[in-house]
């Protein structure tokens, strides 16, 4: 596969303040700690206009704490690029990158995949080598494991019979955890009241590319309506034995906030219609990993100094009903 790396930008920035993305909160309430220059892979108008019906693999990561990981067409990508661009010459703080990779269209697998979050937890890195502990799906159950020190994020799926129009489904999880792990944190005061790494949590989050639209907030950008998180329906992760269901409407929009936190209600018109158009092209679905501030922040399983493997085991019995 071919890397499309265009930089057109790079940026540093202080400490920033994080957005209330995909968040019980609708205001930045929380700086990350630590600087970081990051930089936009970019300048892609002319890159892609001879190559129009090529398919990329993206990751999108933010310095207010999300990485994501999509699959997007040429146009799609441009304007990831020209947001990105924008929010980088803004006056918040915020930075963001956007590496995408040439996509061989058999490559994309439907199979579940957990992601964790890079040595520098600025951007996510899949699990799909057999030395990596990738996670394992026999029927409808999938399983991984907490590895020691890592922050795992996502655990997703793109295939086709979970995915698509799922605006008359309700989504249903039944999760259970096993193993020696005290407990289980979140990163960059995620927990409650973004004051605390704890309590962890799980959550529903789905992607839908085609939903670009207009937000709330600052710095403004159409890919905020792309990304959706069940908001409040979540599972507290607490100890190395629980278990229970996870359920969540996703015609219901109660239920869910987009990645800058907001909800699509009457009184949000521009993000209620792409919530309205997500719902029905849905490219990605699975769990969120995060806290109860931050959804995405990533969650780690804490061990017994002295526990040899084998870690904490992670179950996912995933399905959607139509009522």
């Amino acid at each position: 596969m071919q890397t499309l790396r265009r930089t057109v930008a790079i940026l540093t920035f202080p400490a920033i303040a994080w957005l209330g993305a995909a968040c019980e909160r609708d205001t930045p309430t929380e700086a990350r700690p630590g600087g970081m220059a990051l930089s936009v892979s970019g300048d892609l108008t002319d890159a892609l206009s001879t190559d129009l019906g090529q398919s990329y693999q993206v990751i999108l990561s933010c310095t207010d704490g999300h990485s994501v990981i999509l699959w997007v067409g040429s146009a799609t990508l441009t304007s990831l690029a020209a947001d990105v661009e924008a929010i980088n010459a803004s006056d918040t703080g915020v930075s963001c990158t956007l590496d995408s990779t040439a996509l061989d269209p058999s490559s994309q697998t439907p199979a579940w995949t957990v992601y964790d979050y890079n040595p520098s937890n600025n951007a996510l890195a899949p699990r799909n080598a057999p030395n990596k502990m990738p996670a394992t799906t026999t029927g409808t159950t999938t399983t991984f494991d907490f590895l020691p020190e890592k922050f795992t994020a996502l655990l997703t799926t793109t295939d086709r019979s979970l995915t698509g129009d799922l605006s008359a489904k309700t989504l249903i999880d039944v999760i259970s955890l096993r193993g020696s792990a005290t407990t289980f944190m979140t990163q960059h005061n995620g927990g409650a009241s973004c004051s605390s790494n704890f309590p962890a949590t799980v959550r529903f989050y789905f992607v839908s590319p085609s939903a670009s639209g207009s937000t709330v907030g600052k710095p403004p950008a159409g890919f905020y309506t792309q990304f959706w998180w069940s908001n409040p329906e979540h599972q507290e992760l607490n100890s190395g034995t629980q278990g229970g269901p996870i359920i969540a409407n996703v015609g219901n929009p109660a239920e869910w906030s987009d990645w800058n936190g907001q909800r699509p209600t009457p009184d949000n018109p521009e993000v209620a219609t792409a919530f309205e158009k997500a719902i029905h092209n849905v490219q990605t679905v699975g769990l969120s990993f995060g806290g109860l501030c931050f959804f995405e922040t990533g969650v780690t399983a804490e061990y017994p100094s002295d526990m040899p493997p084998p870690y904490e085991v992670f179950s996912s019995t995933f399905s959607e009903e139509t009522p």
